[in-house]
């Protein structure tokens, strides 16, 4: 063999070697992801994301919460340096992600963990274990205080001549969320029937002031008064005015009194987290989403006795985890 035909074959062998089963490369990885406290959505569709170094988010598709909560995805990037979890919201075309972020959170080594703090809310160590405040019942639209059962309203009732004050504080919400209040009959039972009294923005400081989305309610005694009642979130359910209330429930509400049925524990307060692409469902036909970290149980008491909110669930939590193999 001349030297010419010794120097092809050893190039086409470096060539064959440079080619082969030792020049592999890395695929995609695979992201398991569970979920905690979620639940399958009424409104919306889930979508999950996995962000690059750069902070552009890249989709891993929608999908419908399995019962296990359990699911697996394939990264469209190599290395994600995050992982985030929104609600898009009905008929989305917008190929990015929506701005209810529910869950978020850095992968380190391979895992990230996943909090609603942070994304749900501007700051990542948000209270969701401690009472928010009070709520006193009142039904401010009225002439007469016989009827103050009927009524919640998130304020200290004021003295004489004076004016109520604000008495809850809520942590701030990113803006794609907002709070809805509501009074929940039956809870728990097949009875359940939840009743909106509007939605409410906090202030900076995370103080509730100001009127809900609908003042004093469309039940009160003064019907599309946006002026009604006092500058704080609340309602009157005092009068049908020609709407709609859930089969088995009439009106006035007696939030403090109790029943046959449920006792004295009939009525709940509750406080949901709601996505903002909501806003315009309106009081009458509201339901509530899955996110209810405040509320409490309305029982016996004055009607402008404070009862304390409390705690109710946990937000949702999760675990991302990167599984990267090799062609």
């Amino acid at each position: 063999m001349c030297k010419s035909d010794v120097m092809v074959t050893m190039m086409a062998a470096m060539l064959a070697l440079a080619c082969g089963d030792d020049a592999t490369e890395p695929q995609n990885p695979t992201l398991n992801v569970t979920f905690n406290n979620l639940a399958p959505l009424t409104t919306g569709t889930y979508e999950g994301w996995v962000i690059d170094a750069n902070g552009q988010p890249n989709s891993t598709g929608t999908f419908t919460l399995s019962s296990s909560g359990q699911h697996t995805f394939m990264s469209p990037i190599p290395e994600p340096s995050l992982f985030v979890l929104t609600v898009e919201p009905p008929n989305d075309t917008d190929p990015t992600p929506s701005a209810q972020k529910l869950l978020g959170g850095p992968f380190v080594n391979g895992t990230a963990q996943l909090s609603a703090l942070g994304f749900v809310t501007v700051e990542a160590n948000a209270d969701f274990a401690s009472s928010p405040g009070t709520h006193v019942l009142l039904t401010p639209t009225t002439a007469t205080s016989e009827d103050d059962d009927a009524g919640i309203w998130l304020i200290q009732p004021p003295a004489p001549g004076g004016a109520p004050t604000a008495t809850v504080t809520l942590p701030v919400l990113s803006a794609g969320w907002v709070y809805e209040g509501w009074v929940v009959y039956g809870p728990g039972t097949s009875m359940e029937s939840p009743v909106s009294y509007g939605k409410f923005t906090p202030q900076s400081d995370g103080t509730v002031s100001g009127r809900d989305s609908d003042a004093a309610g469309p039940f009160s005694a003064a019907p599309g008064n946006l002026e009604a009642g006092p500058p704080f979130p609340g309602s009157d359910f005092v009068a049908m005015n020609g709407n709609a209330i859930p089969p088995g429930l009439q009106l006035r509400f007696d939030f403090n009194g109790d029943d046959d049925i449920q006792g004295d524990s009939q009525w709940m307060h509750v406080i949901s987290i709601e996505p903002s692409f909501d806003q315009g469902e309106g009081t009458l036909n509201a339901t509530p989403f899955l996110l209810k970290p405040f509320g409490n149980a309305f029982g016996d008491g004055g009607p402008t006795d404070a009862r304390t909110i409390t705690a109710l669930v946990p937000l949702p939590t999760g675990t991302a985890t990167i599984t990267t193999s090799s062609n």
